[in-house]
């Protein structure tokens, strides 16, 4: 989708919205890799937003893609939800904002009440606090690396907003606290490659979350590991740097 389309209202009015609805859900769910990993949580802020933004009189699309787009835990299920659609074009990774279009509002309704809050899904709600900086900081390296794309141009600012929020997912499981007795004593990148594949993402989000840079198959591939490792760096030191003016003023 171009920027210009982006910036559009897009709208459904509510009485197409309600009639969409009444269709089964059993052609959605469960989504891939359900077998494999646990359902993925979202932030309960994330999910009251997303539902209030979906039960209102009139559907603002672009509200709800910035919605999702904020949230990595509603940005993996969207992406597992549209993974039908992304088989269609395996080779390309599709932005955020032209999967919400695509996967329509009824399926929309339908993961937003179908994934769990956070605090719901963590065993060990000590770990809440160390759940929130990992989905700060996922998404505040989405946004350097949407930024830093300007600098590559075989890849869009979308394109690199996902690779950046993903990049770390493989320490999901740690962080949540999963079960990782059937993962083995893998790396990360690989466990992340793993629930990639898993969840049916594109081939091309795949090799970037595993940080296979080194043998990606294409140039986009090659562009969106450096730009995802480049914002990490970035996002890391501007955490450090706000967290050492945080103990001076203390």
């Amino acid at each position: 989708m171009s920027d210009g389309l982006k910036t559009l209202q897009l709208r459904l009015v509510s009485g197409c919205q309600q009639s969409s609805f009444e269709g089964p859900r059993s052609s959605s769910f469960p989504l891939p890799g359900e077998a494999e990993f646990p359902g993925f949580p979202a932030m309960p802020s994330a999910l009251l937003q997303l539902e209030l933004c979906l039960s209102a009189p009139v559907v603002d699309l672009q509200d709800i893609t910035d919605i999702i787009r904020a949230d990595i835990g509603l940005t993996v299920q969207l992406l597992r939800l549209a993974a039908p659609e992304m088989a269609r074009s395996p080779g390309n990774l599709i932005g955020i904002s032209e999967l919400v279009v695509q996967v329509g509002v009824a399926k929309l309704f339908a993961l937003a009440t179908d994934t769990k809050p956070l605090s719901e899904h963590l065993r060990v709600p000590a770990r809440l606090n160390v759940c929130e900086r990992f989905w700060t900081h996922s998404r505040l390296t989405a946004m350097i690396a949407e930024e830093l794309a300007s600098q590559f141009p075989e890849v869009t600012g979308e394109q690199a907003y996902l690779a950046g929020l993903l990049c770390h997912i493989g320490n999901l499981p740690e962080t949540l606290g999963w079960a990782t007795a059937g993962l083995g004593p893998w790396h990360s990148r690989h466990i992340g490659y793993r629930m990639a594949k898993a969840w049916e993402f594109p081939c091309i989000l795949r090799d970037v979350i595993g940080g296979y840079g080194g043998v990606c198959r294409t140039r986009e591939c090659c562009a969106l590991v450096d730009i995802a490792e480049a914002a990490d760096n970035w996002a890391a030191r501007f955490e450090a740097l706000a967290g050492h003016d945080a103990t001076r003023s203390q």
